[in-house]
């Protein structure tokens, strides 16, 4: 082992020079470094030869650990790659087929410009014109036009057929898709014009939170681009009235809307009104002979969460309690899933009441409500939810000292989601990628004082996910960056603490720039900790 080997120097340098020189075009400088110093320290040795030349072998390690992890990747890519290309080829031969079915004269027509409002359903008008026509120069960019353009036909079909989870899987496809071919995210006009139909149509959809958070995404990388002018613009004009529910109402609100249209109120954001019609809809339908079970109780799920949005506690607790009144009878029919979600609620209210004795009964009677395995497809949302009441649960059993219990409870979790991270590192569809990081996130916070071994790896596994999910430009990133900031905080380290503070200062500035209160926030604590 100590003898020269000029072969296996050449053949390492040629792989991991193109693996490293690989990693420097994503982007990737830190790691790409890291295999080249590697790569050239091993070339060194086995051309110098003698004693040192033994220890060679050993730093393979790390390379061929990189090179599986590269492999997989590349797998990864290609698979998504050959995927898009038979969708993208299909839908362009449709467009082909729909020109070549019309008349001359209405070809020409239907080549021309068309409202949105009247090309598409008025549920589907939100959603941003397409990319000025560029100079077909790149394969790569007129792939990626086509993407966006075939998500555009395909969210509008959906919202108009009111498939609200097909038009959300091709907006979630299509920003992922480009993320992940994206080398500098703030250099492509294509990735921001992705965010930006993603969060119109959460705004459609009536997703008010998600939606800002993605338009904000889209306004913040697309601003710098004169071709996005116009979508920019539009999705401006959605937050000003997501910051302003106001205007929207005034809008929105006429004497015309009758109780039970009360939902159109709540994408609104007119709470009061719409509390008074849903609570108006529900008395009607009390008042009638047969009341439809589970429409009234939908009807009160609906209360408890327009009287969350008002603050008052006691509409939301009477509401809750009447709609488990509705399911207490032997064969009610009040679905299993409104139940749940109404014991969740309750849950909450007590939690925020700080009775964390009445919350953690309330989470203990919704987590009995939830079967995983018997769900079929629908399993990873069940699982999510069943970690999502774990989570409320360990933070009530902490709250009161139990913390062999909140231990449980996420060591429980944490086995939902290494399930879900292998679900994504498949291929598959993770259930919100931003929610499981959060999850992650607050595990570690737990474990600064009674795991403080387990810290470190959580952070990175829920920055690993924002990674695939976002290039991690989100307000998880930002969770994972200020739980471990807290950790190097109790273990002395003032100046790597500034740094993952200022990584967190700098993507809440992206990600939410209207909340002034957290940026101030960690502006202080950066100050404090200089």
């Amino acid at each position: 082992m100590g003898e020269k080997n000029p072969r296996w120097a050449l053949g390492l340098l040629l792989a991991v020079g193109w693996l490293g020189a690989h990693r420097f075009y994503l982007g990737r400088y830190a790691s790409a470094v890291a295999q080249l110093a590697l790569a050239l320290l091993c070339a060194a040795l086995w051309l110098w030869g003698g004693r040192a030349a033994a220890y060679a072998p050993y730093l393979l390690g790390p390379i061929v650990f990189w090179l599986i992890r590269d492999g997989f990747w590349l797998f990864d890519y290609f698979r998504v790659e050959e995927d898009m290309d038979s969708r993208l080829s299909a839908f362009a031969q449709s467009q082909l087929d729909e020109q070549a079915s019309m008349p001359a004269a209405k070809a020409e027509v239907a080549a021309a410009p068309v409202p949105a409002s009247v090309a598409q359903p008025a549920v589907a008008a939100a959603l941003p014109a397409d990319l000025p026509p560029k100079p077909a120069t790149d394969p790569q960019t007129d792939k990626k036009s086509l993407a966006i353009q075939m998500a555009q036909k395909h969210i509008g079909d959906a919202l108009a057929r009111r498939d609200v989870q097909t038009a959300h899987a091709e907006a979630d496809t299509l920003v992922r898709y480009l993320a992940q071919r994206s080398r500098k995210p703030q250099s492509d006009p294509h990735l921001a014009m992705a965010y930006l139909l993603q969060g119109m149509t959460f705004y459609q959809t009536g997703q008010l939170d998600a939606a800002r958070k993605k338009l904000q995404m889209g306004v913040h990388l697309g601003a710098a681009f004169a071709e996005l002018t116009q979508p920019v613009h539009q999705a401006q004009s959605f937050l000003q009235r997501l910051r302003s529910p106001q205007m929207a109402s005034a809008a929105a609100a006429t004497p015309l809307l009758q109780p039970g249209q009360y939902p159109l109120l709540m994408q609104s954001q007119d709470w009061a009104q719409a509390l008074a019609l849903c609570e108006q809809t529900i008395a009607l339908r009390q008042a009638g002979q047969e009341a439809d079970v589970p429409d009234l109780a939908q009807h009160h799920l609906h209360a408890m969460e327009i009287a969350q949005h008002l603050g008052n506690k006691h509409r939301q607790r009477v509401h809750g309690q009447a709609l488990l009144a509705l399911a207490a009878p032997e064969g009610a029919a009040v679905p299993v899933a409104m139940r749940r979600q109404a014991l969740e609620r309750l849950g909450d209210l007590c939690q925020s009441d700080e009775d964390h004795q009445a919350a953690t009964a309330h989470y203990a009677q919704a987590l009995a409500l939830v079967n995983v395995r018997g769900s079929g497809g629908n399993a990873a949302a069940q699982a999510l939810a069943l970690c999502a009441l774990l989570q409320r649960m360990a933070s009530s059993h902490a709250a009161l000292g139990e913390t062999a219990q909140a231990l449980q409870c996420w060591q429980r979790l944490a086995l939902y989601l290494d399930s879900f991270e292998r679900l994504d590192q498949q291929g598959q569809r993770m259930p919100d990628p931003e929610a499981v990081s959060g999850m992650l996130a607050d595990y570690a916070a737990f474990a600064i004082r009674h795991q403080p071994a387990r810290v470190k790896p959580l952070v990175q596994q829920a920055l690993r996910i924002q990674q695939r999910s976002c290039r991690g430009y989100s307000l998880a990133a930002a969770r994972a960056y200020e739980v471990f900031a807290a950790f190097l905080e109790a273990h002395g380290q003032a100046d790597a603490r500034r740094s993952y503070l200022r990584k967190a200062l700098l993507l809440v500035q992206i990600c939410d720039p209207d909340n002034s209160a957290h940026l101030q926030q960690l502006k202080t604590a950066i100050r404090e900790g200089a």
